[in-house]
């Protein structure tokens, strides 16, 4: 859908506003070798034409611009008709529409990968809660209380008003047998059998039971 609206702004703001030249871009892929036979997004190109199609039709490659991506490569693609510097238009004003239409993209893609980057730690964190809700019960909840507000023999904050990093350095201790107190010899068994991960699923957790 994202790609979709994208397309269509690049499509509007490439055509109407200079008819010769164009803008098409590829996201994410991942080789040079295909680049010039892949449909590309934007401008003329509508998601259906690749370089050598555009080419065919009479287009010219008038610049590229290749960026890095998490997944792959970011292509951009300038394209001009041959006829392109015969039109009447004021000097600079391609390069200059050009230059704002690549700023366009570029700034779309970083947010496109901001918004992928947040879903993908929202969606580990609701992951690890639906892991964390069964552990948290099975092997928590008799000491620590069902919303985690008892202070479990006598300690000195009750868990739901720890931090994530308060409980991670909590079990570390645990772990490494730092902790020399009657919570020690309860909580060491149960330490040695859980890791980060589920310590923030556990943490996110009890901050959705302590939100409602």
């Amino acid at each position: 859908m994202k790609k979709a609206i994208l397309s269509s702004i690049l499509l509007l703001g490439t055509t109407s506003i200079i008819a010769d030249t164009t803008m098409c871009f590829k996201e994410n892929h991942t080789s040079m070798s295909t680049i010039e036979n892949t449909a590309l997004n934007g401008g003329a190109c509508e998601g259906k034409y690749s370089i050598n199609d555009m080419k065919a039709k009479g287009w010219i490659v008038d610049d590229i611009k290749i960026s890095q991506s998490a997944n792959g490569m970011n292509f951009i693609y300038i394209l001009k008709t041959p006829n392109s510097s015969t039109q009447p238009v004021v000097a600079g004003n391609i390069s200059g529409n050009s230059a704002d239409m690549e700023a366009r993209i570029l700034a779309k893609l970083e947010a496109k990968k901001e918004a992928e980057e947040k879903a993908k730690v929202e969606k580990e964190l609701k992951d690890a809660a639906i892991i964390a809700k069964e552990l948290y019960t099975n092997k928590c909840q008799t000491c620590h209380g069902t919303n985690g507000e008892k202070r479990a023999y006598n300690s000195a904050r009750p868990l739901r008003d720890l931090s994530q990093e308060d409980m991670q350095e909590s079990i570390k201790n645990y772990k490494v047998g730092k902790v020399d107190s009657m919570n020690a010899n309860i909580m060491a068994p149960y330490a040695n059998f859980i890791d980060y991960k589920e310590i923030k699923g556990i943490y996110a957790y009890l901050k959705e039971l302590n939100n409602k």
